[in-house]
């Protein structure tokens, strides 16, 4: 009997050591733990911080250009036609040669005083003015320039200069006189005869009536009165 009890005090010997020895194990692997902290864990320091959303900028208006304004034209219908390529640069400047059909009325004598009148019309498509005193000019049969000393009409109402604006088809007129009694038989008559419509304006030629002799000669005074509307 004494043999079983050593034996079996022997087995609680050796089954309490391996307690006491699973025990030390159990101790020292919670300690070591406990002197670290697990690989995976992150603190407060480690966490970045967050980035603020965008915020939406108000897009800034640029500055715009004022609008073109175009003065208004003197005639404010649409055209009706074609430009007219031989207009002047400014519709309403000087009459041009170009834009006008010269006409001259028979010599109308009377007790030695001549007058005659020249008319002309706009035959364009682009109104023009008349402004001022006609510019006369006369040249004998052989092309001799006459020197003819300019005067005006002693008549009131045509007379003065006036400013005569000329639609087109708008007909003016103007009157010119002299007298007759240097014009001696022998003596070079004028043969053709130009006229400067406005200051500024070429010289256009006076389609004279064949039928009709014009008795200015060199030295001759022509009176030239101011434009009037209208072919009479």
């Amino acid at each position: 009997m004494r043999g079983t009890g050593v034996h079996n005090e022997a087995g609680r010997t050796r089954t309490g050591s391996v307690v006491s020895a699973a025990s030390l194990a159990l101790l020292a692997l919670l300690a070591g733990g406990c002197a670290s902290p697990p690989p995976d864990s992150i603190t407060d320091a480690d966490v970045p911080p967050a980035s603020s959303a965008p915020t939406e900028q108000t897009p800034t208006a640029l500055p715009t250009e004022p609008p073109l304004v175009l003065p208004p034209s003197r005639n404010a219908g649409t055209p009706t036609g074609p430009v007219d390529p031989a207009a002047p640069l400014f519709p309403d400047g000087p009459c041009q040669p170009s834009q006008l059909d010269v006409s001259a009325s028979p010599v109308d004598p009377a007790l030695g005083y001549r007058q005659m009148r020249v008319r002309v019309t706009n035959s364009s498509r682009v109104p023009c003015v008349l402004t001022g005193y006609a510019v006369v000019s006369a040249r004998g049969p052989s092309g001799t320039v006459f020197a003819n000393p300019r005067g005006r009409l002693h008549d009131p109402e045509t007379s003065s200069a006036r400013t005569v604006p000329l639609d087109p088809g708008d007909i003016a007129h103007v009157d010119l006189g002299w007298r007759g009694d240097l014009a001696a038989a022998g003596v070079e008559q004028t043969a053709s005869m130009t006229i400067v419509v406005s200051e500024g304006s070429s010289p256009v030629a006076v389609p004279l009536d064949p039928t009709s002799p014009v008795d200015i000669v060199d030295g001759t005074e022509i009176r030239v009165g101011g434009w009037r509307p209208g072919a009479d």
